[in-house]
């Protein structure tokens, strides 16, 4: 979740990195919906009977910089992707008025990628996949019968399946957990101390201006990246420059959704046995912003078998970022046994 603060400390790096290889098949559209021009890449194996949606994290974020850092390569290989940024969020265009910031908007949404992708390509399967915010859009898209309906597999990846007071709990114990232990051994005390302070009359995030900061409490406390490093060179000079992602836009419309969107109470975690089609719940052990806690407590509810759930070892909020080798494998393995 919360993207810009990220990348504002990534884009400020310009790190030289070398532009992602082309893949197999590649179809490029924008396709308009009430007034929200969104872009949609479909990459991969075209001729593929699977395809994959990918649902971008944020609210407000973009799936092109997944593209752009191959994290799905393997994937690609022998699957195709979609992938599209959703309304008012990074490469988007066009005019979208405040009232349709909403997550049932993003649903609708959704589903007019969905009928794009069927008419167009007929795929004998089609897998949605989600991480963060686009756990959340993704449960929220498969808890209409109509539309779930339309859908053969899903993929939870630290996804917001529960954007509600108990996420919220687990992650600020996180950042005070964090600035104990900092606290404790003399490191930054000052910071730290006021950090704590900061929660005392912080009792959800519903306030927006909460969310944000809170965000920053946890890149501070090193909740979105297992290892640092491997944040590093995400975004770097060919891509902010050369790329097909405006990355100033992308910035900029990331925190104006998150100010408007008011999603910071969904809990869908009980209705999550609802969801009947094949599922994989993919989790980072360290992830400090959508806690791992969350992740055991969807596995109960959806009764998941022990090859549908995986918890990496040393990943945080991202696992496609920080074993994406691995993580490649789990998505491959599971279309290779629910859905071929």
């Amino acid at each position: 979740m919360i993207m810009y603060k990220i990348l504002t400390g990534l884009l400020m790096m310009l790190c030289f990195t070398s532009c992602n290889k082309e893949p197999l098949g590649s179809d490029y559209v924008f396709i308009r919906h009430k007034g929200a021009d969104m872009p949609v890449w479909t990459r991969g194996n075209l001729q593929s009977e699977v395809f994959i949606i990918y649902l971008h994290g944020g609210p407000g974020g973009s799936s092109f910089i997944d593209i752009q850092n191959d994290f799905f390569a393997d994937i690609e290989s022998r699957h195709a992707v979609v992938y599209y940024d959703q309304r008012a969020s990074g490469n988007s265009i066009g005019k979208s008025d405040d009232d349709l910031l909403t997550l049932d908007q993003f649903v609708e949404d959704l589903d007019i990628i969905v009928q794009y992708v069927q008419k167009t390509y007929s795929p004998a399967k089609l897998v949605l996949m989600g991480h963060s915010w686009g756990g959340t859009l993704g449960t929220a898209y498969l808890l209409k019968p109509d539309y779930q309906n339309k859908i053969d597999g899903w993929i939870e990846v630290d996804g917001g399946h529960n954007l509600g007071q108990p996420a919220y709990e687990y992650s600020r114990d996180f950042v005070i957990a964090v600035a104990d232990s900092l606290i404790q051994v003399r490191q930054d005390t000052d910071k730290w101390e006021k950090i704590k302070r900061y929660y005392q009359d912080k009792p959800s995030w519903r306030d927006t201006d909460v969310v944000i900061q809170h965000s920053k409490n946890v890149t501070d406390a090193g909740g979105y990246f297992f290892d640092e490093d491997n944040g590093k060179g995400l975004v770097g000079l060919n891509q902010v420059l050369f790329s097909e992602t405006d990355y100033w836009a992308l910035l900029a419309q990331n925190k104006q959704v998150v100010k408007k969107m008011d999603v910071w109470h969904y809990d869908f975690t009980e209705r999550l046995n609802e969801i009947v089609i094949p599922k994989l719940l993919l989790w980072g052990v360290a992830d400090g912003i959508l806690p791992v806690q969350l992740a055991y407590e969807a596995e109960e509810v959806m009764d998941l078998a022990d090859d549908q759930f995986y918890i990496f070892q040393r990943s945080a909020h991202s696992p496609h970022y920080e074993e994406t080798v691995l993580f490649n494998q789990k998505v491959i393995t599971f279309i290779e046994d629910y859905l071929e």
